[in-house]
């Protein structure tokens, strides 16, 4: 190797995936709001992240056992999900033991609706990721996807947007400089709610949605891949 070239490797990096279910998933979408609404007006949801304001609620987890729409959406996550984890370096035997489960669905219903930061499930939780069944706007074409549009490094200034936190970003404020690119030195990455709009992440990875600024509802469903344990262990 020549002493005069110089190289620039990426380190560490952390894992994400998204998917645009596009048109395919107009008319399930409509009806997993439908099933959202039906169990809001049923049922006072648990009281976790998106219920630590008068502004939002959550429904508990397991909602999938009840509504056929949500067992649809499975489907067509774990499809969605098998290149994404592939990619990320999980071999594949191992992968074959994840199972997807405990959906639960968030509504924020008021002006400065919000969720504190916050990771998903336990242990045992691999990976996780939030499904957005209603954007923020309405949308002609679903299939017709920029991802420059929705998802940016840094807390963008759309109201409402998911933001994932950088496990090193403490660290990484030591840098202050002027920047022409974010990736290597931001410590957050900000998602606009988009219908369609699959994102996925490993479950270490804390997040938060930012203060809404009108009373527009945010529709989001949540969920979690957990590792099957043998029989003893379970």
């Amino acid at each position: 190797m020549s002493e005069t070239q110089s190289h620039f490797v990426p380190l560490f990096a952390n894992a994400f995936g998204f998917n645009n279910f596009g048109e395919s998933s107009r008319k399930l979408n409509k009806q997993l709001v439908e099933d959202i609404e039906k169990e809001r007006s049923e049922n006072e949801g648990k009281k976790k992240t998106f219920r630590k304001n008068p502004c939002g609620w959550q429904s508990v987890a397991g909602i999938e056992n009840k509504y056929i729409s949500f067992q649809e959406l499975g489907e067509k996550i774990v499809k969605a999900f098998i290149p994404i984890v592939h990619s990320s370096g999980i071999h594949p035997e191992e992968y074959k033991k994840f199972k997807l489960g405990q959906f639960w669905a968030n509504v924020i219903f008021a002006a400065g609706g919000f969720s504190n930061p916050h990771i998903h499930g336990n242990g045992n939780t691999l990976w996780t990721g939030v499904y957005y069944p209603k954007g923020l706007e309405e949308i002609d074409d679903l299939d017709d996807f920029d991802s420059k549009k929705y998802f940016q490094y840094t807390v963008n200034t759309t109201p409402g947007s998911l933001v994932l936190k950088d496990p090193s970003g403490t660290a990484k404020r030591q840098v202050k400089s002027g920047l022409k690119d974010q990736r290597y030195y931001s410590t957050n990455f900000s998602v606009v709610p988009r219908e369609s709009l699959l994102v996925l992440f490993p479950a270490y990875m804390e997040h938060y949605v930012t203060p809404t600024i009108d009373n527009s509802k945010r529709y989001s469903i949540s969920f979690a891949f957990h590792r099957t344990l043998p029989p003893m262990q379970q």
